[in-house]
């Protein structure tokens, strides 16, 4: 919803969703990991979030350059994609290293490998530019997480998990946008089955 806006130029909807993102997702660190104290799992979302949305100005730049014609806050964009040479490619934007800066930060904080944040960022680099070979290092990435979350899950257990997530990914890519609603209906039963196979792992 944050890009939807952002492409619109409709800034307060922009920030508003770009909250509530945050919100949830500082929620759902929580839940992922609850052995870590609840400000820093957080904090991890949070940080996350920034990450995401920093991916999201590289991928989507084109789409956000009209509103660079506005007056914008400073608040608005996580980084200054006016700053950034128009003949630079996606692959090229220097912002990715930013992105690994941040999900670094969120590995530190959940005591996770920090090959978690070199993954994801070219898990994130690759899928932006529609490359093949994206799932696969998605996959290789949430491994990580998969087993920092659950530590006790065997090798076959994860990579279902990994599964899921790209599948999850997948089905976003998917979205319309003519209706948030269904949009997210079409992904739930994927989120729920992630979820509860997560859940259930710790409590047998």
């Amino acid at each position: 919803m944050r890009e939807t806006h952002l492409t619109d130029c409709d800034f307060d909807a922009a920030q508003s969703a770009a909250a509530h993102a945050v919100d949830y997702m500082s929620s759902a660190f929580e839940a992922e990991f609850p052995d870590v104290p609840a400000s820093r799992a957080a904090y991890a979302g949070e940080l996350f979030m920034r990450a995401l949305f920093l991916q999201d100005e590289i991928e989507n730049r084109a789409a956000f350059d009209e509103c660079l014609e506005h007056d914008v806050s400073d608040d608005v964009f996580v980084s200054s994609p006016a700053e950034i040479p128009e003949i630079v490619s996606i692959n090229d934007d220097p912002r990715w290293s930013d992105v690994q800066d941040l999900l670094e930060v969120v590995c530190d904080e959940l005591e996770m490998d920090s090959e978690y944040a070199v993954l994801h960022t070219r898990f994130w680099r690759l899928h932006g530019q529609r490359r093949d070979n994206w799932q696969t290092i998605a996959r290789r990435a949430h491994r990580i997480k998969v087993a920092r979350m659950v530590p006790e899950a065997d090798d076959e257990t994860i990579d279902n998990l990994a599964r899921y997530f790209v599948a999850g990914v997948s089905r976003h890519d998917g979205w319309v946008r003519e209706g948030p609603e269904r949009d997210v209906t079409s992904t739930l039963d994927i989120v729920a089955q992630y979820y509860h196979r997560l859940f259930d792992l710790r409590t047998s």
